[in-house]
């Protein structure tokens, strides 16, 4: 479904989006889930004593992971819907092509140019520290002087 529009074309954008979106919706379902194992209601276990956890996860099946699990599974759902739509394909599709336009900068350039950026950091810190010490010491000769006179 994700690739039925242009499936050759932006395979990679696409498929980084994809495991970003599953990323926040599990993020998100699991906050939940954690959320609403706060309310004494949902805490207990749905089928009573003897099925009291998924034998493969080994976590306990409350309502709260049961809504935290349904959650994700609509999310996951709408947002592979999201992403199979034609304009947001196209979207994604230019992204890659755009990002392979791009020249990135080797190590030795990225890190010249780290080097320049914080010493003018540095330079810029130290002037206006000196700057802050001498102005705050000639207002404080100025007011002071004046007020004790």
């Amino acid at each position: 479904m994700l690739y039925r529009y242009k499936p050759e074309e932006g395979r990679n954008v696409r498929q980084a989006g994809f495991w970003v979106g599953l990323g926040l919706a599990a993020f998100g379902s699991y906050s939940l889930a954690i959320y609403l194992d706060r309310v004494a209601a949902l805490r207990g276990s749905v089928f009573g004593e003897g099925f009291e956890e998924l034998p493969i996860l080994g976590m306990p099946i409350t309502g709260s992971n049961l809504i935290g699990i349904g959650v994700f599974v609509l999310a996951s759902w709408l947002w592979v819907r999201f992403l199979a739509k034609e304009k947001t394909a196209d979207h994604l599709i230019e992204v890659e092509g755009e990002m392979k336009k791009v020249t990135w900068p080797s190590f030795r350039e990225a890190s010249n140019s780290s080097i320049v950026v914080i010493t003018t950091v540095l330079i810029l810190m130290g002037f206006l520290a000196l700057a802050d010490f001498v102005l705050g010491g000639l207002f404080r000769f100025v007011l002071w002087d004046r007020l004790a006179s």
